[in-house]
């Protein structure tokens, strides 16, 4: 064999181990791959039963404070979000016209007053003469008529005085409880018409939550109950009310019952605000316990999880029971320490492999 020849076959065997090196590296990995999932596990504790409502916050009174005489807007006391005490001035009617109706009818009660005073001497002068036989019959009849004529005059002109001091005193526009301007609806300088409306006047030192809830709850609202108010837009923040009405009706449509929980009045609250409430309904002991986010939920008492087993899920149907806003009582279906697919994939069926990310207690 020339050398030639054993250079060409030396050059043949180098080029096919690297084909087969080639050919080894790039060989596709037939393993299947499981879906990535996050786990948590079945717990047995014991569990708060827990009624969360979402509602919204209202001030315990709301009244829209209104010019009761027209006249124009002298002066602005108190502006939004001022505090006023009961009957404090909050703001100031042009006064003038009424003064002087009051004055005028002052001065005709004054009238009114010597014309009683004059018939009344009259009346006891002509009672007087009748007794001497120097006035007759009539004539002291006369004097008794113009005597309540005169009395019904002073009462009249008394009437009217009363009536004009109230339209003055209605120039100052007055809080009518102790709370806060919410709303200012009109300018100093404005000519307003009787029942224009000035303010949005609001007793906030008690707020109320109200809110539906759901006619399966019925039986454990109670009023006195203790309730956890958070507000979203205010992280952090927590007040404690009690539950002070609850409505005698279960609304046929939404199934729903209405319930008003009372919350102290504080410096960050205010009404309008979107608000969840927590109310406290009792303990339950050693019950079992899943994360919310491992259920997927139809609106009924069931719902269905996924249990890995061996390296796959199974689907099942679990049985619910007390729920808070971090854990829900499974009462059939699953048992302590098994392990529950979080937020299962749309992806995930049963019998599929899966791939755990990150185990959670």
């Amino acid at each position: 064999m020339t050398r030639r020849h054993l250079l060409g076959i030396s050059l043949g065997a180098v080029l096919a181990a690297a084909g087969c090196d080639r050919s080894a590296q790039t060989a596709p990995d037939t393993k299947p791959r499981g879906v990535p999932v996050r786990t948590t596990t079945v717990e047995q504790r014991d569990l708060q039963d827990e009624i969360v409502l979402t509602g919204t916050l209202r001030p315990r009174a709301q009244v829209q404070v209104v010019a009761e005489v027209a006249a124009r807007l002298l002066q602005i006391r108190k502006d939004e979000g001022a505090r006023a005490g009961a009957g404090e001035v909050l703001a100031v009617l042009d006064p003038t016209d009424f003064r002087l109706s009051a004055d005028r009818a002052k001065a005709s009660m004054a009238v009114a007053e010597a014309n009683q005073a004059h018939a009344r001497v009259e009346e006891e002068r002509a009672d007087n003469l009748l007794k001497t036989g120097g006035i007759t019959d009539k004539d002291r009849l006369a004097a008794q008529v113009n005597l309540q004529v005169a009395d019904a005059g002073l009462a009249q002109a008394r009437a009217e005085a009363s009536i004009a001091a109230q339209q003055l005193s209605r120039t100052e526009i007055r809080a009518p409880f102790g709370g806060r301007v919410a709303r200012r609806m009109a300018d100093a300088g404005a000519m307003l018409p009787a029942g224009a409306p000035l303010f949005t006047f609001v007793d906030d030192s008690v707020l109320e939550f109200r809110a539906a809830a759901p006619s399966s709850q019925y039986g454990k609202v109670r009023v006195g109950s203790s309730v956890r108010v958070s507000v979203d837009s205010l992280p952090g923040l927590a007040v404690t009310g009690r539950v002070v009405r609850i409505a005698p009706l279960v609304d046929d449509r939404s199934r729903s019952f209405e319930t008003v929980v009372e919350v102290p009045g504080n410096a960050a609250l205010v009404g309008g605000l979107f608000a969840r409430a927590s109310i406290q309904a009792g303990r339950l002991p050693g019950a079992l316990v899943v994360a919310p986010a491992a259920l997927v939920r139809d609106g009924t008492r069931q719902a269905q999880t996924y249990v890995i087993v061996q390296g796959k899920a199974e689907r099942r149907t679990v049985d619910l029971g007390v729920e808070s806003a971090e854990a829900v009582q499974v009462t059939r279906g699953l048992a302590v320490g098994d392990l529950l697919v979080l937020d299962p994939p749309a992806a995930l069926s049963s019998g599929s492999l899966v791939e755990v990310q990150a185990a959670r207690k």
